[in-house]
């Protein structure tokens, strides 16, 4: 089977504001005109709370039902950024200070999902570790320190209500937002 005929890809994340999102991108950027890696521009700043999965178009349609239930039964939430961490070697990333809202989401919208989806092992994630991607997959182990010294010390503090969950489809090519949910102040 084809990428083009298969079941679309989908994951759903939670978005910053566009002042935040515009921050991170020119981090993003600063990165690829460096160093030429640039795979995290491929998104916009995100937060995942539900890592891809594939479903069919009925699923599809219970599952944006749901969250739009999902959403009315979860308040937006203030959530603060400060400084630059890492996954071992690999990826590069904005801290998120309190992960409790983001493992309760998580762990509600993840109980959501299974009460009518058969989700394959690697579509579930044990684990969250709330958090805004600027550099990753094609950043390279030897090219980690330089990148790394760039952010590790560098200060950087935001906040938002974090209010907007996305549900995002893959079009083969691209992830495109598929379709927004508010959370209620």
């Amino acid at each position: 089977m084809s990428a083009k005929t298969r079941t679309p890809l989908y994951f759903i994340a939670l978005m910053p504001p566009e002042s935040i999102r515009k921050e991170v991108e020119t981090f993003k950027e600063e990165i690829k005109a460096k160093h030429g890696i640039k795979h995290a521009l491929k998104l916009p700043a995100h937060i995942t709370l539900q890592i891809p999965f594939r479903i069919s178009e009925s699923e599809l349609k219970i599952l944006i039902e749901r969250l739009d239930e999902f959403c009315l039964n979860h308040k937006a939430f203030l959530t603060k950024l400060n400084g630059f961490g890492r996954f071992s070697k690999q990826v590069i990333f904005i801290k998120v200070e309190d992960h409790e809202p983001y493992l309760r989401l998580h762990d509600d919208l993840q109980q959501l999902i299974l009460n009518f989806i058969d989700l394959k092992k690697h579509e579930i994630a044990s684990k969250m570790h709330p958090h805004l991607t600027i550099a990753t997959r094609d950043l390279k182990r030897s090219e980690f320190p330089a990148v790394w010294e760039d952010f590790k010390d560098r200060d950087y503090k935001a906040s938002f209500l974090a209010r907007d969950i996305s549900l995002f489809r893959h079009d083969g090519e691209n992830w495109e937002v598929l379709k927004s949910f508010l959370l209620p102040e």
